[in-house]
């Protein structure tokens, strides 16, 4: 797999299987790094996520007709919060990771979050370190740190808050 083998696009609600089987993986496979849990998303069916993509600006990266990675971008809403938007969901899949498909992904997401937002933020688990060269690597810098953002299975996982400035502000 290569990075030039690999397209990147919107997913839409015909992408429901696809995506609940990534987004199951994602979190069975690193629960530290989402808010959500395999046990709470993992019983809803097919058009639970169907829905959820109608909703929602998830890309997708391809390689041919099988889902290798996710981020959704969230838009705040409401006049007081729609200058920001949030990175979500990030996972590509262990196979793909050398392929700078975690890369493509992030630019494609910043592409779509420039054409109306200002701001784009991010949280990231602290001890992740590829994640965290990534979001590095495009701009993002440290804002903060959320302290035991998330509790799984009795452990605290902190939470490093980013952001990169879409406007030049």
């Amino acid at each position: 797999m290569t990075a030039s083998s690999i397209d990147i696009r919107r997913l839409t609600a015909a992408d429901g299987a696809l995506y609940r089987d990534i987004r199951l993986e994602a979190l069975r496979a690193s629960p530290e790094a989402y808010a959500s849990a395999f046990e709470t998303e993992s019983v809803h069916p097919v058009a639970w996520f169907a829905e959820r993509l109608e909703r929602a600006s998830v890309l997708g990266a391809f390689n041919g007709g099988e889902l290798a990675g996710i981020v959704g971008l969230v838009i705040g809403e409401g006049p007081k919060r729609q200058h920001k938007g949030t990175l979500v969901g990030m996972y590509v899949r262990p196979v793909a990771r050398r392929a700078r498909i975690g890369r493509r992904l992030v630019d494609a997401a910043l592409e779509l979050a420039a054409q109306s937002v200002e701001l784009v933020q991010l949280g990231v688990t602290k001890g992740n370190a590829p994640a965290l060269r990534l979001y590095q690597s495009v701009g993002f810098v440290e804002y903060g740190l959320e302290r035991h953002a998330l509790k799984v299975d009795g452990r605290y996982y902190d939470e490093i808050l980013m952001q990169k400035d879409l406007a030049g502000i």
